[in-house]
């Protein structure tokens, strides 16, 4: 059963890749809130915010699926061959391009989804994309590198996704959390 469900989503990947990775980011990101705010917020299933669970796997289906596997077919195209030296190219232009643009457009995603304004999210980015991107660049570049060497490309948004389980357990809980949106507009310290 689990063999068969595996070669169907394979065949997915490899027929509809923006639709299947759309739909999986979207379950990832779904699973990531729920974890956020089940285990780590423990707010029980009364005081569950579904329509932030909702939220989260939208962004992961119609934005961060089509997204990373369009990026990941760029980095194919531009850092052709196998060798050594290109998966290592792959990973430093994946780290310095990728993670943070992901990381400002999930931030703003959720923050305007909170019901925040536009300077309000600009102060929640410059309170929260350096401590958040410098934790991505502690989960990510190692997984990219065993991605990027060892995975064919169709496999790679599946690595990255069950890495982003855990990760946007994190990145929910970061980007919704009360404490974090008391930035005030004018940037000063609550």
């Amino acid at each position: 059963m689990i063999i068969k469900a595996w070669r169907a989503y394979q065949q997915c990947l490899a027929r509809y890749p923006l639709r299947t990775q759309g739909i999986t980011s979207g379950c990832v990101l779904g699973v990531g809130d729920v974890l956020a705010q089940q285990l780590v917020e423990k707010k029980g299933l009364d005081g569950h915010n579904y329509a932030r669970t909702a939220r989260q796997s939208f962004f992961g289906v119609i934005f961060v699926g089509p997204v990373v596997i369009t990026w990941y077919k760029l980095l194919e195209r531009i850092y052709k061959g196998s060798g050594k030296l290109a998966p290592l190219c792959k990973v430093a232009t994946d780290q310095a391009l990728f993670a943070p643009f992901i990381v400002s457009c999930f931030i703003s995603y959720v923050a305007f989804g909170n019901g925040r304004t536009v300077p309000e999210v600009k102060s929640q980015l410059k309170a929260d994309f350096v401590p958040t991107l410098l934790n991505a660049y502690m989960v990510f570049p190692p997984v990219q590198l065993f991605n990027f060497y060892i995975l064919p490309l169709y496999y790679r948004p599946v690595v990255i996704n069950i890495v982003s389980v855990f990760w946007n357990t994190y990145l929910s809980w970061k980007t919704n959390n009360p404490t974090d949106q008391k930035v005030p507009v004018d940037g000063t310290k609550p």
